[in-house]
C-alpha cells in the first residue's frame, strides 16, 4: 500500500487530507514541521509528502470536493446497477451481458434457471462452457458481428430438442458502450417464440389451403369490404363474369355485377350490417339474384353472403353459382311433371268408365247366366270381376296421388286431435271387427296444413296398422305426437305405432314407392297407400318414414313441415 506523509500547520486541514488520501488507498501519517527538522520523520520513506505552503489550504479543499464527488458518483453507480438488475430480473425474458471477449458478466435469474447454474457459476465463462460446440461457435460469431458493426442484431433461431421437437427463440443483441464511447461488451435478450411461430406456420398453411380452395373452387367466390369494394375475385368468378381479377379488384361490387335496379338494395344491406351488425335474411341464407356479366348479359345466380371478422373489421364473402341451366332444367321438369300429372289424371279417370262396364256386365252375366256356365266358367267370371275391382282400386289410388300432387293447400289450421278422431270414426267398424286396441296420446299438435290431405295420410297409416297384424292377434295401435331426437329430422306431426310383423330388412324405403309392397297378394291392398302418405307429407314440407318399434312392430312417422298454430 502506498504511504503518504502530511506535514501540517492546521490539524483541521490535515484531517480533511487524511480522509481523502485514505479513500484513495494511501496509508497516511501526520507530523508537524519540527518533527521533519529534528529528523524524527524522514520524508523519503513515503511515496507522497505534503508539506505546508501557500497552496495547502486549496489542496485540502480540492481533495474534499473530489472526495464528495467520487462518493456521489459511486452512489449513483450503485443505484444504476441496482436499477439495471431490478429491470433485468423483472422482465419475463432471458437477459445476458458479455464483455468484448464474449465472457459472461451478468445473467438474470431466468437465464440462470435455463442453464441450471448459479450466477457465480456463469460469470467469467463463455458459451463453450454451456452449449455444444456448434451452437457456441454460432453464438460467438454473432457476438463478433455485433462488436464489429456496432449494429443491433435481431433474429429468430431454430433449435431441435433431443426429443425431436422444434423450438424457436427470438434473439436481440446490441453493443454496450463505455463512457469514452468505445464498445465494452454486448447486451443480449432472448425469449421463446415457439407458440408464435407455430401459430404463424398454421396461419400460413391455412392461408395456403384457403388460397388453393379459392383457386380451385367451381363456384364464384367474391370478397368485399364494408364499403362494398371487391377485395378478392377467384378464377371461377373471372370465367363467369368475364372480368380479370386485376381489372375488378378495388371496384364497387354493386356497380360492376348487379343490375341497376338491385344496386341500391345491395349497398343498403352492407351499410345496415356495418351500422348495427345485422344483415337480415340475407346473412348465411341462399337466395336467387339477377346478376350482370361484363358484356351486359343478365343471368340468375344462387347467392349466399357470409361476414368474416378480419383485424378489427368485417369483410363479406359472397358465394355465387350460375344456375341459368338449372333453372331451365327445373322449368322443363315442372312442365313435364304437369303434363304427366294431367295425363295420369285423365288416363285414370277415363279408364274407369270401360272398367266399370267390364265389372258391371260381368256381374250381370254372373247373376243371370251362372246356371249356364260350368264351375270353371264361373271361376273365370269371378276372376274377371275381382281383377276389375282391383284395377278400379288401383286407379282410385292413382287419382288420389295425382290430386295430392296438384291440390295441397297447407294454409288451414288443423288440430291433429280432431283429425285422429275423424279417422277413428271412419274406421270404427273395422276396429270393432278386429277387436283392436287404439290408444291416442293427448296434446297432439296444431298445424298449418291442408286438413283433407292430412286426414287422408293419417287414415292410410291407421288402416295399415289395422291390416298388418302378428299371428291374427288383435291390433295394438298407439298414436302419439312426433318428438324428434338429436339426430332426427325436425318437424311437426305424429307417430303411428303397431305390433304387427314389422317391415322386412331392405324395404324401409321401398314400401313408400308407388305399387311397392312387402307382402304378397293374400293381404288386401294396392301398394299405393304409403306413397300417398309420403306425397302428402312432402307437399307440406315434411317427410314420412318407418322405423322398428321397441318390443316388436313398426313406428310410422309422418310430419307436415314445421308450422305450428
Amino acid at each position: 500500500m502506498a504511504r503518504a506523509l502530511i506535514i501540517h500547520e492546521s490539524s483541521a486541514q490535515a484531517t480533511v487530507l487524511v480522509r481523502a488520501l485514505e479513500a484513495s488507498g494511501f496509508e497516511t501519517e501526520i507530523a508537524v514541521e519540527s518533527d521533519l527538522a529534528l529528523g524524527r520523520v524522514d520524508a523519503s520513506d513515503f511515496d507522497l509528502a505534503i508539506t505546508p505552503g501557500a497552496n495547502f489550504a486549496q489542496l485540502a479543499e480540492r481533495f474534499a470536493q473530489e472526495q464528495a464527488q467520487r462518493q456521489s458518483t459511486e452512489a449513483a453507480l450503485l443505484d444504476a446497477e441496482a436499477m439495471y438488475r431490478s429491470f433485468a430480473e423483472g422482465l419475463p425474458i432471458n437477459m445476458i451481458c458479455k464483455d468484448v471477449d464474449s465472457r459472461f458478466r451478468f445473467a438474470n435469474q431466468l437465464f440462470c434457471r435455463e442453464l441450471g447454474k448459479s450466477l457465480e457459476e456463469i460469470v467469467g465463462r463463455t458459451d463453450f462452457d454451456f452449449f455444444s460446440r456448434d451452437l457456441a461457435e454460432i453464438y460467438q460469431a454473432d457476438d463478433r458481428e455485433v462488436l464489429t458493426t456496432r449494429k443491433v442484431m435481431q433474429k429468430v433461431e431454430e433449435h431441435r430438442l433431443p426429443n425431436g421437437e422444434r423450438r424457436y427463440v427470438e434473439v436481440i443483441k446490441a453493443p454496450v458502450y463505455n463512457a469514452a464511447g468505445a464498445v465494452a461488451g454486448i447486451q443480449i435478450a432472448f425469449w421463446d417464440v415457439t407458440s408464435r411461430k407455430r401459430a404463424e406456420q398454421e396461419l400460413q398453411e391455412s392461408e395456403s389451403r384457403n388460397r388453393a380452395i379459392l383457386q380451385a373452387a367451381l363456384d364464384c367466390i367474391v370478397t368485399i369490404d364494408q364499403e362494398g369494394r371487391i377485395l378478392e375475385f377467384n378464377p371461377a368468378a373471372e370465367a363467369t363474369f368475364g372480368y380479370h381479377r386485376d381489372d375488378i379488384v378495388g371496384k364497387d361490387l354493386a356497380e360492376m355485377l348487379f343490375p341497376p335496379a338491385s344496386r341500391k338494395l345491395q349497398r343498403e344491406a352492407i351499410e345496415r350490417y356495418g351500422a348495427v351488425g345485422e344483415l337480415g335474411s340475407m346473412l348465411g341464407q341462399r337466395f336467387e339474384q339477377t346478376l350482370v356479366r361484363k358484356g351486359g348479359e343478365r343471368f340468375t345466380a344462387e347467392m349466399a353472403m357470409q361476414p368474416v371478422p378480419l383485424e378489427g373489421s368485417t369483410v363479406f364473402t359472397l358465394f355465387l353459382r350460375d344456375i341459368t341451366e338449372r333453372k331451365r332444367a327445373e322449368e322443363e321438369i315442372q312442365r313435364k311433371n304437369r303434363d304427366l300429372e294431367t295425363l295420369l289424371y285423365v288416363t285414370s279417370h277415363d279408364l274407369r268408365e270401360p272398367l266399370r262396364a267390364i265389372h258391371n256386365f260381368s256381374k250381370l252375366v254372373s247373376e243371370r247366366y251362372a246356371a249356364q256356365l260350368d264351375a270353371k266358367g264361373q271361376d273365370f267370371l269371378q276372376r274377371v270381376m275381382k281383377g276389375a275391382e282391383r284395377l278400379d282400386r288401383l286407379l282410385e289410388d292413382v287419382l288420389t296421388l295425382s290430386r295430392a300432387q296438384r291440390s295441397v293447400d297447407p294454409c288451414q289450421e288443423v288440430a291433429l286431435d280432431d283429425v285422429v278422431a275423424d279417422v277413428l270414426q271412419q274406421l270404427e267398424t273395422r276396429i270393432e271387427q278386429k277387436q283392436a286396441r287404439v290408444h291416442v296420446a293427448e296434446n297432439l299438435p296444431h298445424l298449418a296444413a291442408d286438413r283433407r290431405w292430412v286426414t287422408q295420410a293419417v287414415f292410410n297409416l291407421v288402416a295399415n296398422a289395422l291390416k298388418f297384424t302378428q299371428d291374427n292377434e288383435p291390433p295394438d295401435i298407439e298414436i302419439a305426437p312426433y318428438e324428434p331426437g338429436p339426430s332426427d329430422p325436425v318437424g311437426e306431426g305424429l307417430v303411428v305405432r303397431d305390433r304387427g310383423p314389422g317391415v322386412p330388412e331392405g324395404y324401409s324405403e321401398r314400401i313408400f314407392q308407388l305399387f311397392q309392397r312387402a307382402v304378397g297378394r293374400e293381404i288386401e291392398g294396392t301398394g299405393a297407400g304409403l306413397a300417398i302418405v309420403r306425397q302428402i307429407a312432402e307437399r307440406h314440407g315434411g317427410a314420412a318414414w318407418v322405423r322398428p318399434r321397441e318390443g316388436g312392430g313398426s313406428e310410422f312417422v309422418v310430419t307436415f313441415g314445421t308450422s305450428v298454430v
